[in-house]
C-alpha cells in the first residue's frame, strides 16, 4: 500500500514517526511525498481553459492508483483513479477569503465545476454527523458517516491517581483548545479538590505565538497544582491516560461555532482514547463531543465552566459513581475501535468495488 502524503504539510514525519504517534504497525506502509501545487481553482482569466487547469491540479496523485481515498477538509482535486473515496474531516468554507462580488461570481464556478469533482468520488464519508451536517450544507454533498478509530488498548487497573488530564495542541489561533480556560478553572476549585491534580498536555509546533501561548499556560498552571507538558512520547502520553481519573475538553467554548463551526471539535479523538482508558469524560457539548459521550452514563457534556466545576466535583466526590461510569466509558469506547473502523470501511467500499 502507498500513502502519499503533501511535502507541504509534514514532511518531516517518515513511517517510524508515524507509526509511533498513531501507535500501529506501518510495515507495510510506503510513503510518497507530493511536492506542492497551488491555485486549486486555476488562474486563467478564460473559464474554459481556468477549468482545464482545475482537472490538472493534483492529477499525478491519484492517476497511478486503482483506488484513491482523499483525507480532507478542503476542496479535494479531481480524482483519477477509477474509484474514489472521499473522507471529509470537516468542510472548510470555500468562500471564506473572498468579496463580496468574488463570492457571487466564485459561487457560480463552485456549483458548476465542484458537482463534478464531487461526482468522481463514487464514496462519501464523514467522521462525524457534525461533520457530515457541514458538507452538505457548504458542499451540498450526502455523506455516510465513518467515525475515525481510536486508540484503546490501554492497561487499566486499580493504580488510578486523584488526577484530571486534557490532550491537545497548544494553538493560541483557529481550533484552539482552550488550555488557560482549563488551568483557570482547575484553580478556582483547587481548594474543594484535596488531593487532586490536573494534567494539561499537548503538541507544540514552531509558531512563536503558540510558544508564548504555552507559556502563559505554565505559568497559570504553576500557581496551582497543575502540570503543563508538551511534545511526549506516546508511551508516556498513555502512563497519563491510565493513570487519570477524570478527562477535559474545551475545544471551542467562547467561539461563535454558528458562524466558525470549524473552532468546535469535529470528531474527539483523543476523548475516545481517554473513554478507553478508563477515564470519565467531562467535555464541552459542542462539535462531534456531544456523538461519542451519552450525558449522565459515561461521560457529561457541560455548556459553561460552572458546570464543567460542578461535574468534576461530583465525580471526586462519589468514587462509586466514577467507577461506574469509568466502566462505561470504556465499554462505549470499543464502539469506536480499529476493528470496528475497518469492517464497517469495507462494507461500504464493498459496493463501489463491485
Amino acid at each position: 500500500m502507498e500513502i502519499v502524503l503533501p511535502a507541504h504539510q509534514k514532511a518531516y514525519w517518515d513511517r517510524d514517526r508515524l507509526a509511533t504517534f498513531s501507535g500501529a504497525s506501518l510495515s507495510a506502509v510506503s510513503l510518497r511525498y507530493a511536492a506542492r501545487e497551488p491555485h486549486p481553482f486555476g488562474r486563467s482569466w478564460n473559464p474554459w481553459r481556468r477549468y482545464q487547469e482545475a482537472r490538472a491540479w493534483h492529477s499525478t496523485l491519484s492517476e497511478p492508483y486503482d483506488i484513491f481515498i482523499n483525507f480532507t477538509d478542503e476542496i479535494p482535486p479531481f480524482c483519477g483513479a477509477p474509484i474514489g473515496v472521499l473522507y471529509v474531516l470537516f468542510a472548510a468554507d470555500p468562500f471564506a477569503n473572498a468579496s463580496v462580488i468574488g463570492r457571487g461570481l466564485r459561487r457560480l464556478l463552485y456549483r458548476w465545476e465542484c458537482k463534478r469533482r464531487f461526482n468522481r468520488y463514487q464514496l462519501k464519508l464523514a467522521d462525524s454527523r457534525y461533520t457530515q451536517e457541514w458538507a452538505k450544507r457548504r458542499w451540498g454533498i450526502d455523506c455516510q458517516i465513518l467515525y475515525p478509530p481510536g486508540d484503546i488498548e490501554f492497561r487499566v487497573g486499580d493504580d488510578k491517581e486523584n488526577m484530571i488530564l486534557s490532550v491537545g495542541r497548544f494553538h493560541i489561533t483557529g481550533h484552539a483548545k482552550k488550555q488557560l480556560q482549563m488551568v483557570t478553572a482547575f484553580s478556582q476549585m483547587e481548594a474543594q479538590l484535596q488531593g487532586w491534580e490536573y494534567v494539561c498536555v499537548g503538541g507544540l509546533g514552531h509558531r512563536s505565538e503558540d510558544h508564548a501561548y504555552f507559556e502563559s499556560v505554565r505559568r497559570a498552571g504553576a500557581r496551582c497544582r497543575a502540570r503543563v507538558l508538551a511534545n511526549l512520547k506516546r508511551e508516556d502520553l498513555k502512563r497519563f491516560y491510565e493513570k487519570a481519573k477524570i478527562f477535559w475538553h474545551a475545544a471551542g467554548y467562547g467561539d461563535d461555532v454558528s458562524r466558525f463551526p470549524g473552532l468546535a471539535e469535529h470528531f474527539g479523538m483523543v476523548t475516545v482514547e481517554a473513554m478507553g482508558a478508563g477515564c470519565v469524560p467531562v467535555v464541552i457539548n459542542l462539535g462531534g463531543q456531544p456523538e461519542i459521550v451519552q450525558h449522565g452514563v459515561n461521560g457529561f457534556l457541560w455548556d459553561s465552566l460552572d458546570e464543567l466545576k460542578g461535574y468534576t466535583m461530583l465525580l471526586a466526590r462519589d468514587d462509586r459513581l466514577r467507577a461506574q461510569m469509568a466502566e462505561a466509558a470504556r465499554a462505549r469506547a470499543r464502539f469506536f475501535s480499529r476493528e470496528t473502523y475497518v469492517e464497517r470501511f469495507l462494507k461500504l467500499l464493498q459496493p463501489s468495488l463491485s
